[in-house]
């Protein structure tokens, strides 16, 4: 199973932001990692746009189960039905999250602490990109 670490980062909220995500194999095997500056926006659009971008890159990789972690509890909550959706941009985000997890047999969402080192890993990717668009 892939496991793939995203986070989302904003400063000010909307502010400058910034998506990460790190893709592991089975064996903890580093796959792909990336970073990239969104622009103005939110945290929770950036949250999402990490895992929109970690899904299609994954997709490249395989079509198996995959187990994505974020230190996002609205939208772990959001994705798997925890909580209702009530913006209408976050709708369209969740709506094409929910289009890209369809291309994998098996998606399991986990939220996990920023403290986890990998979401840690991403954190910081996220927090030097934004360093460098001051």
């Amino acid at each position: 199973m892939m496991m793939i670490y995203t986070d989302g980062a904003s400063r000010g909220n909307p502010g400058p932001a910034a998506c990460s995500y790190q893709i592991k194999d089975e064996n903890g095997n580093r796959i792909a990692d990336y970073v990239c500056f969104l622009g103005q926006t939110t945290n929770n659009v950036a949250e999402y746009s990490a895992i929109i971008k970690a899904l299609t890159r994954a997709a490249e990789e395989t079509k198996e189960a995959i187990h994505v972690y974020s230190d996002s509890q609205l939208v772990i909550r959001q994705i798997t039905g925890v909580y209702r959706i009530n913006k209408p941009h976050l709708k369209a985000l969740y709506d094409e999250v929910m289009v890209l997890a369809s291309r994998f047999s098996h998606c399991i969402w986990e939220y996990v602490p920023r403290t986890h080192p990998d979401i840690g890993y991403c954190d910081r990717l996220c927090n030097e990109e934004l360093d460098r668009h001051r």
